[in-house]
């Protein structure tokens, strides 16, 4: 895989962190998890995966996004891959953000990927309030994610190479090589 960006997306708890590891484990493409850029705010204020965070908190992670996709498009060498992941609901600031990560791709003239993560609610139930999950500062309460799940629809996505992936029953290491084949047949 050379010079590809793809953008795993899902609700909180269905796997993209955990594919996203996989594909670049068999793929050496770096991985930009949305936690990489929360964590530096989510460490220095109360989060916990449970509290409501202060509005503010989304600025500051805005501002370090663009830093880190500033470097991505002026500095990273032309045929590294990305595996980027978020969580993005159907309001104006999240598509800002594909937005700017469809523009990135073609800043960068890489192939672009976006991947829907599901899984069925029983499913994502159990994997939110895992250790691990908290150990990354990730969001823990299985009642509010799940809330959100019913209440915040994800963002449309309306791309040629979208693709959907249950992972409700698919290993990691199986969704990544689904993931993985189809983007290296996108790749020119």
């Amino acid at each position: 895989m050379n010079n590809s960006i793809i953008y795993l997306l899902g609700h909180y708890g269905v796997g993209k962190l955990t594919v996203a590891k996989a594909i670049c484990a068999v793929t050496g493409a770096r991985l930009f998890d949305n936690h990489l850029i929360n964590n530096v705010v989510f460490s220095l204020i109360e989060a916990d995966g449970k509290t409501t965070l202060p509005e503010a908190v989304w600025d500051a992670t805005n501002a370090i996004r663009e830093i880190a996709f500033g470097v991505i498009q002026q500095l990273a060498p032309s045929n590294f891959s990305y595996v980027l992941t978020n969580s993005l609901g159907d309001d104006p600031v999240d598509r800002q953000w594909y937005e700017r990560t469809v523009e990135l791709a073609a800043r960068r003239r890489a192939t672009f990927f976006p991947v829907l993560l599901i899984c069925d609610e029983a499913e994502h139930a159990r994997r939110i309030p895992t250790a691990e999950r908290a150990a990354n500062m990730k969001h823990t309460d299985v009642a509010s994610g799940i809330e959100r799940r019913r209440s915040v629809p994800l963002l449309p996505i309306d791309h040629p190479n979208r693709m959907t992936l249950d992972t409700t029953h698919l290993p990691p290491a199986e969704a990544a090589a689904r993931i993985i084949a189809a983007a290296e047949r996108l790749a020119p």
